[in-house]
């Protein structure tokens, strides 16, 4: 079954000291389906209007969020494991990885908060150390 939620997305990014923090709220859904929970929303860019279809598969210790709009990607996070993750854009792709420091999920009946840090690899140099705070919480009926 279903269920809409509210959505509240803010990423932290240190890039060689320079600190840059995001966030946007979504409205989404919550389902479960063969031991995985999936939380979808969609991101619009506040400054272009582009539309970006998120989804996060959770299952035991391991996240994947994919992306599809104007920005492609499908990352993989499972705390002390690097994996690969193309980043494509409208100005090509980048051959990214992904070192996961940290994944915190906690699932309540009213929603879940998910932090995640991980560091952007980039032909293995450091590009960024990153910090994302997801909170979902249940719609009213």
């Amino acid at each position: 079954m279903r269920r809409d939620v509210s959505i509240s997305v803010t990423g932290t990014q240190d890039s060689g000291g320079q600190q840059t923090t995001t966030s946007c709220q979504a409205s989404g859904q919550y389902y479960e389906r063969n031991g995985c929970r999936y939380l979808l929303y969609q991101e619009e860019d506040a400054e272009s209007g582009a539309v970006t279809a998120n989804t996060l598969k959770i299952k035991d210790t391991v996240l994947e969020l994919s992306r599809k709009g104007s920005i492609n990607t499908r990352m993989v996070f499972e705390t002390g494991r690097t994996h690969p993750a193309d980043y494509a854009t409208a100005y090509g792709t980048l051959k990214l990885e992904v070192f996961t420091k940290g994944l915190d999920c906690l699932w309540t009946e009213s929603g879940a908060r998910i932090v995640i840090l991980y560091h952007l690899l980039l032909a293995g140099e450091c590009l960024s150390e990153n910090r994302l705070v997801m909170e979902a919480t249940a719609d009213p009926p």
